[in-house]
C-alpha cells in the first residue's frame, strides 16, 4: 500500500464529466429502429463526477479535478457538483471545446451509452496546483475516460493511494498499474486485461490474481449479481451482493468505486470496503436514475 497522505479522510478524483442525457425505452432498439422513449432527463454524469459523488456519501472530504467547457452545460455540470457537496474549485472550463456529453439509453434494468468526450480531452497533464492537491489527498481515484497522459501524470504525483476504474477497457501504462491500490474492473476489464476467461467468482479471482501479479498492488472486480472480489497482498475475498429488483443500472460501477474510494480514505480494510460498495450498488439498481439513485450520506 502506498504511504500515508497528509489530507486524511480526503478523496481527489480526477476524471471525466459529462452532461448525461437519458431516454428510457420498452427496449433496447436494433441497428437502423427507431423507438420512442416513455421518458427523458438530463443530468451530471460521466464516470469522474459520479465517482466523486459517490465518494461524498462517506468520505470527510471530496475535490474534483476535471475539464468542461466554456459553455451553458459546463455551468450547469459545476453547479451540479458543488450542489452534491463536491469541492469544484479546480473544475477547469476550456475555451473553444464543448462540454462532455452521454448519450444513455435504459431499458429493463440495462443500458447503451455513447460517450462524446468534448473537454474532457482537451487536456494532457495536471497544473501545479492541481499536482500538489493530488500529492495532499488521502485516496486520489482516476478513470479511462480522459487522455492516459492524465491518468499517468495523477499516478506520478499521488502521494496516497491510487485507485483506478480501468473503464473503458483499454490499456493501461505499467509505472500506473504498479501504483494501482487497488485497480477496479467490471468482468469485462478484466477479461481484456489478463486475456483470462472471467465467468464465475473462482475464475475472476483467478484473473484477479493473474493482473495483481502484473504489478497491481491489489485487484477488485465487480461482477454484477455475483457481487465482487478483491485480491490483495494479505489474500482473496469474495463479497455477495443481496438480491434485488433492476430497476436501472446506470452508474452502479461508478456508485462502487466512489464509495469504495470513500471507505479506504477513512481507514476501513479492503474487505470492509468492497462490502460496504456493494452494498451501495445494490441499493442503487433498484432505482431509475443515475445520481438521484445514490443513497444520501449516513444511510449506508
Amino acid at each position: 500500500m502506498a504511504g500515508a497522505a497528509q489530507g486524511t479522510g480526503t478523496v481527489v478524483v480526477v476524471g471525466s464529466i459529462n452532461v448525461d442525457e437519458v431516454a428510457e425505452v420498452e427496449r433496447i432498439p436494433r441497428p437502423g429502429e427507431t423507438v420512442l422513449a416513455t421518458a427523458s432527463r438530463r443530468n451530471v454524469g460521466g464516470k469522474g463526477a459520479n465517482q466523486a459523488v459517490a465518494a461524498c456519501i462517506v468520505a470527510d472530504e471530496v475535490a474534483f479535478i476535471g475539464r468542461v467547457g466554456a459553455d451553458a452545460h459546463g455551468d450547469f455540470l459545476r453547479r451540479g457538483l458543488h450542489d452534491h457537496g463536491v469541492d469544484v474549485a479546480m473544475l477547469v472550463a476550456v475555451d473553444g471545446h464543448e462540454s462532455g456529453a452521454a448519450h444513455i439509453t435504459v431499458a429493463d434494468g440495462e443500458n447503451t451509452i455513447v460517450v462524446v468526450g468534448g473537454a474532457n480531452r482537451a487536456w494532457d497533464r495536471l497544473d501545479d496546483s492541481e499536482a500538489a492537491r493530488v500529492g495532499a489527498a488521502a485516496v486520489v481515484v482516476c478513470q479511462l475516460e480522459i487522455p492516459p497522459t492524465v491518468v499517468d501524470d495523477t499516478a506520478a504525483h499521488t502521494r496516497g493511494r491510487f485507485v483506478l476504474n480501468a473503464a473503458p477497457a483499454g490499456p493501461v501504462s505499467a509505472p500506473t498499474l504498479r501504483r494501482c491500490d487497488p485497480v477496479i474492473v467490471n468482468e469485462h476489464e478484466l477479461a481484456e486485461l489478463t486475456g483470462q476467461a472471467v465467468g464465475d467468482i473462482a475464475s475472476a479471482t483467478a484473473a484477479a490474481t493473474a493482473l495483481r501479479e502484473q504489478g497491481a498492488l491489489s485487484v477488485v472486480a465487480t461482477l454484477g449479481a455475483s457481487g465482487a472480489v478483491w485480491v490483495t497482498d494479505d489474500g482473496s475475498g469474495h463479497s455477495p451482493a443481496p438480491t434485488v429488483r433492476v430497476v436501472d443500472s446506470t452508474g452502479a460501477g461508478d456508485l462502487f468505486v466512489g464509495v469504495l474510494a470513500g471507505r479506504l480514505a477513512t481507514g476501513e480494510p479492503m474487505n470492509i470496503a468492497v462490502a460496504d460498495a456493494v452494498g451501495a450498488a445494490s441499493v442503487s439498481v433498484g432505482a431509475a436514475g443515475t445520481i438521484d439513485s445514490y443513497p444520501v450520506r449516513g444511510e449506508l
